[in-house]
């Protein structure tokens, strides 16, 4: 009896189960299982893997590569633009089309500012130019903006040798609405009218012309040097105009007067 357990644990362990025998799969278990029943940790790997190969594959696309060329000119690392490509591309295209380029450049600094400066409604005038406008032209007038003070030291231009009056209204750049009714009020029919603008010089009269223009008038001519300025009325007239259209200071205008005077005593 004591014998037995000695026995039993020096012989070899039987193999109690069943021999094993191929087995044929199950059509039914072979199925495929719906995604719907896949555990989300088997999903994991499929997300990660589209997150990682999505970019690979919008670089490689075929639109991206044909478009690299036109992407040439910016610096890619930096994301500027290399102006050293550009400077060259236009210098080729000024080496291939010469002519091209000196018609377009002629008529944008020549053609185009001519046409715009005949065409606009305001333009300067000599004072030579002005007097044969305020002459020839019967709808023309003379507007002399200077202030009273300067007024009272030097006088307008007579006109009564042509049959006209100038018309004196002070510029006022702080009240430009009041100062283009005075002018208006000053002539009969504006829209008809062509105007001379007579300053001391011409800074004021060229923007007064433009605004009369804008408001209404024919035309308006600012003269070039207004009256005291270079080739102005004051210095052209002793050579270019008739005395009757001169301008005279205050000290002038008395001896031109006691002249006048002295000559009609003499006749009488």
């Amino acid at each position: 009896m004591s014998s037995l357990p000695t026995i039993l644990a020096s012989s070899p362990p039987r193999n109690l189960s069943k021999p094993s025998t191929p087995q044929t799969p199950n059509p039914d278990q072979t199925r495929i299982t719906p995604l719907n029943n896949i555990s989300p940790s088997l999903h994991l790997p499929s997300k990660t893997h589209l997150c990682l190969t999505l970019p690979q594959t919008i670089l490689c696309s075929p639109v991206l590569a044909s478009t690299q060329p036109f992407t040439s000119i910016s610096d890619q690392s930096t994301g500027k633009i290399d102006l050293e490509s550009i400077l060259i591309t236009i210098d080729n295209f000024f080496n291939k089309y010469p002519f091209f380029v000196a018609g377009c450049t002629f008529i944008y600094l020549v053609v185009y500012p001519a046409a715009i400066f005949y065409l606009r409604k305001y333009k300067p005038i000599t004072a030579i130019n002005a007097f044969r406008k305020l002459k020839s032209q019967p709808d023309s007038q003379l507007l002399d903006i200077r202030d009273d003070k300067t007024l009272a030291s030097l006088a307008s231009p007579s006109l009564k040798f042509l049959g006209k009056s100038s018309v004196q209204v002070p510029y006022s750049e702080n009240d430009e609405p009041g100062f283009v009714k005075r002018v208006k009020g000053g002539f009969s029919d504006p829209e008809n009218t062509v105007v001379c603008v007579l300053d001391n010089f011409d800074g004021n009269s060229m923007k007064v012309a433009e605004l009369l223009v804008e408001n209404g008038f024919k035309e308006a001519y600012y003269i070039k040097g207004g009256a005291r300025g270079k080739n102005g009325w004051l210095a052209i007239q002793e050579e270019l105009l008739p005395p009757p259209v001169h301008m005279y200071t205050a000290k002038n205008a008395k001896s031109s007067n006691n002249n006048e005077a002295s000559i009609v005593g003499t006749e009488n």
